[in-house]
């Protein structure tokens, strides 16, 4: 079986490393594509193939994994005469990992021939997750089709879910991000509550890691605000697109996110002030700005 996979970055670099021992393992063949070519060097030492374009990967793969910043990287490379729609071979599967909007994906789908089975697979656990082999995978799959693909899932997952439909994983994630951003601006208003009446903001951890408040989020993000690194392994600007994307997405369904609008506001508020290429939880250093107190260990 021929195997392509698009865009190594912090979490498709991890994903496939361990596509390809799997590979390795069962005889397959992974051919890989980045723009970045020490990502793909990395690959291809462990054994990959280095691709030359997209239509020359979705010609030759039986299955295809793409994992992209945006809908609008996914729409480039899925349309158009060198698109993946156009060149992947008859009865292929393209498995797209990255987190998009429902109504781009619904757009695309409409437009690929019917041989083809799509599959909207994002991932959560993060690049340690990616690395580890321990992602949860949020599937729009029919359950055929998810038997069919199990072993070459559980490679990088310990769970994949179907979710339901086509759609249906999208939808999951960014419901799932939804409640991490806010949660995320939450907890910097809860640490502030706490500094400004001189409460040890590591010990206010602690009680947080043992009550009703305890989440990922607590435990992962909170010190990563007290060592003032407001953890650079992902940007604010695509923590402010995918707010976007989850505003989008209830419109789109009809559902009036409040607390999500407020926010999306907070976010895109961030990424003006310090620039979308730093740290996510800046969100919470514009609430130390406003309020006047940083908040440390």
């Amino acid at each position: 079986m021929n195997i392509g996979y698009i865009g190594l970055g912090n979490m498709g670099a991890g994903m496939a490393k361990n596509i390809q021992a799997y590979c390795a393992k069962e005889g397959h063949k992974l051919t890989v594509l980045d723009l970045d070519a020490a990502k793909v060097k990395a690959l291809t030492d462990l054994g990959a193939t280095a691709g030359l374009n997209v239509p020359g990967v979705a010609q030759t793969s039986d299955i295809i994994f793409t994992s992209l910043p945006s809908s609008k990287e996914i729409n480039h490379l899925a349309l158009g005469e060198n698109g993946i729609l156009a060149h992947l071979k008859h009865g292929a599967t393209w498995i797209e990992t990255s987190t998009n909007a429902l109504v781009q994906w619904q757009k695309i789908c409409a437009q690929a021939p019917g041989h083809l089975t799509l599959v909207d697979g994002p991932v959560t656990g993060g690049a340690q997750g990616a690395e580890a082999g321990t992602l949860t995978m949020l599937l729009g799959i029919e359950p055929s089709k998810l038997d069919e693909l199990s072993g070459l899932l559980a490679s990088f997952t310990d769970i994949a879910l179907r979710m339901g439909p086509s759609g249906a994983g999208y939808v999951t994630k960014l419901t799932q991000l939804h409640l991490n951003y806010l949660v995320a601006q939450g907890i910097g208003e809860a640490m502030m509550m706490a500094a400004k009446a001189d409460i040890d903001l590591t010990l206010l951890h602690t009680v947080l890691q043992n009550s009703c408040a305890q989440s990922y989020v607590v435990d992962s993000y909170i010190p990563k605000v007290l060592d003032g690194t407001y953890d650079p392994s992902f940007a604010l600007g695509l923590a402010e697109k995918d707010m976007r994307l989850i505003v989008e997405q209830s419109q789109h369904l009809g559902v009036n996110l409040q607390l999500g609008e407020q926010v999306y506001k907070t976010y895109q508020k961030a990424s003006e002030k310090y620039g979308a290429t730093q740290p996510h939880l800046s969100v919470i250093k514009l609430i130390e700005e406003e309020s006047g107190q940083i908040l440390r260990g």
